[in-house]
């Protein structure tokens, strides 16, 4: 069992996106994107849901985002759309795998980006079409080598079409192409005979010119539109700045290929590049009918709400309570604002699957903050919190900045660990013993090894106006020490002679606490000593 009462793990292990975990969308910015791209697709089809279409009925996409952002998963997500596959059919290529590129294996991609489920259905349509033609000709009877035994045997031409898409029969191709030729151009003739050959992606080797190519995806997408009422997408993802590749697009762009969209996605580097390398390419690109920036997709909000869909997809008892939600949201809030590296989808998915595995193995009922630890410490080995001194762990950090999560609750604990360590430092001699306050908002005095006096001082506020406010009265009224040492979360530089204001990050307040929890429970350990003074040297202790 995994965390949440799940019988599975929901969180995808691949590091790309497969058409399985596309069936997963969450994060507002990516449905507003999704929409988008669907409202164009509805567009497209009601322009030509008669059977006709013309070079105006041709839609021009772009999807646009940083490495990890999404794009792909999108992508495939529309792909796998009920509503997207009675209106489209599409092809997918990942440009990343093919080598060579030119023109010859790109249209090859195009072909192998079909569906194996797309070439049946469109096979079987052919054959339904050819059926019906042959009730009324001899000349297509003869594509199913329907002859007098089969009348005298009362075999039926429906079961000769079924034969023939099981493949037990072999067409008369010579009838088949004089059936089709009263109907179709030559071009789609001969992708249609390859349609009902079982041949459909073998078209490659039938063209030799860019100019081949594009008159096929024409031919191809009218076809699609005759046969089955949908138009054609052609989804190329990592568009970039290659050469044989630009070209290629531009000229399918410049086709208008009717009842047709060709949708790129790539990310701004990429897109620069194209701007610099092919100049006519990239005005093409500005001027698309839909450009889908997927900007906003790394946001805290976005991530979030996508981490929160992968389980609420999964969680078909409706079990995953309000609780283990905000508990659960609590804990990415701390990897994302700590880990800039973890601010994008992918990263943060793959902390996600990690974590739930090791939850699920410890039969952990959440994700907990040991799961989080190991997972960060063994997938990415040498991850530290950024600028913690004493060398935080990950789960201590996230249970101190969740309890202390209160302003009030955090001033108090900064107040008791900033105690402690000024006791620490004097237990190794690094400053005289502490005296009590006085009162006038001093927190602890002591005396450094040079007979100065110093007085120390929190003030952590969530209005920094109040904080400077009594900072101003705290500098008025503490004439009494030699050096006044203000710990403040407000940024600012006030103070006068013979007292210092020191900014503390939230990193350095759970530092301070985390010391002090060590330092209370007799868990302090060498290098823990030096850590210390080095922490106390950073608030101006010693």
């Amino acid at each position: 069992m995994y965390p949440y009462r799940l019988d599975r793990n929901p969180y995808p292990s691949s590091p790309t996106p497969t058409l399985i975990d596309a069936k997963i969308l969450g994060g507002k910015r990516h449905k507003e994107a999704k929409a988008a791209v669907l409202a164009c697709f509805s567009d497209l089809h009601g322009k030509v849901a008669e059977g006709k279409a013309t070079d105006k009925d041709f839609r021009l996409l772009t999807i646009i985002q940083d490495v990890g952002s999404g794009k792909t998963h999108l992508a495939l997500h529309i792909k796998g759309l009920k509503e997207v596959e009675d209106r489209t059919v599409i092809s997918y290529v990942d440009l990343t795998q093919i080598s060579p590129r030119n023109m010859h294996s790109l249209y090859s991609a195009m072909l192998g980006g079909f569906t194996d489920e797309y070439i049946a259905q469109m096979r079987r349509a052919v054959v339904k079409h050819l059926l019906a033609k042959a009730e009324q000709s001899s000349t297509a009877r003869k594509v199913f080598n329907y002859g007098f035994m089969d009348s005298i045997t009362g075999k039926r031409l429906s079961d000769k079409a079924e034969l023939l898409l099981n493949n037990e029969l072999v067409p008369n191709y010579s009838a088949l192409s004089e059936t089709l030729s009263r109907e179709f151009s030559p071009i789609e003739v001969a992708i249609l005979k390859l349609v009902v050959e079982g041949k459909f992606r073998a078209d490659a080797a039938n063209v030799s010119t860019l100019e081949d190519i594009i008159a096929s995806l024409a031919a191809l997408a009218s076809l699609n539109l005759r046969f089955l009422g949908r138009v054609t997408v052609f989804q190329l993802d990592e568009f970039d700045a290659d050469r044989e590749t630009t070209e290629f697009v531009k000229a399918v762009i410049n086709a208008h290929v009717p009842a047709a969209a060709l949708l790129l996605i790539f990310t701004p580097s990429s897109y620069d590049d194209i701007s610099k390398a092919n100049a006519s390419v990239f005005d093409r690109l500005e001027k698309a009918n839909y450009k889908v920036d997927l900007a906003g997709s790394n946001t805290y909000e976005e991530i979030l709400d996508i981490i929160m869909e992968y389980i609420r997809f999964h969680d078909a008892g409706k079990c995953f309570t309000d609780d283990e939600e905000r508990d659960l949201a609590a804990k990415v809030k701390v990897i994302y604002d700590e880990f800039p590296d973890f601010r994008n989808v992918r990263s943060m998915l793959n902390i996600m699957y990690h974590a739930t595995e090791n939850a699920g193995k410890r039969e952990a009922p959440i994700i907990d903050e040991q799961a989080i630890d190991e997972t960060i410490k063994n997938v990415y080995p040498g991850l530290r919190i950024r600028g913690s001194v004493m060398d935080v762990p990950i789960s201590d950090f996230i249970k101190i900045r969740r309890s202390t999560s209160d302003v009030s609750v955090l001033e108090s604990g900064v107040k008791d660990a900033v105690r402690n360590l000024v006791n620490y430092a004097h237990e190794v001699g690094a400053v005289a013993k502490p005296q009590k306050s006085n009162g006038s908002g001093v927190d602890i005095m002591f005396s450094d090894p040079y007979g100065t006096k110093v007085a120390i001082t929190v003030v952590i506020n969530r209005d920094h106006a109040k904080s400077f406010e009594q900072i101003s009265n705290t500098l008025k009224t503490t004439g009494f020490v030699d050096k006044l040492v203000i710990l403040t979360n407000a940024n600012t530089t006030a103070g006068t002679n013979g007292s210092a204001v020191v900014t503390m990050d939230r990193c350095k307040m759970i530092d301070l606490i985390y010391f002090s929890n060590k330092y209370k429970n007799n868990e302090m350990m060498e290098d823990d000593s030096q850590r210390a003074l080095m922490l106390a040297k950073s608030i101006r202790i010693c």
